[in-house]
């Protein structure tokens, strides 16, 4: 899955494998969200890099994604 910009243009995607796994889980940004007790806003910044997760949540997201923190964050 070849993934770089968003609807709107501008905005590139910095964290591919995050989102590449949630799809590959058949999940929403909407349903990961409500799985983690976080805004669907909260995922989408995460998934652009915008901002980054306290360490918590980044092993709750990996866990639930099964993958690896420096794979899912690489700029971490």
């Amino acid at each position: 899955m070849m993934i770089t910009t968003n609807k709107q243009g501008g905005d590139k995607l910095k964290r591919v494998e995050l989102k590449k796994a949630r799809v590959d889980e058949g999940l929403t940004q909407e349903a990961l969200a409500s799985e983690l007790s976080v805004h669907v806003d909260h995922i989408r910044s995460l998934e652009y890099g915008r901002v980054n997760p306290s360490v918590k949540l980044m092993n709750r997201i990996c866990d639930r994604l099964k993958g690896e923190p420096r794979v899912l964050f690489p700029d971490l």
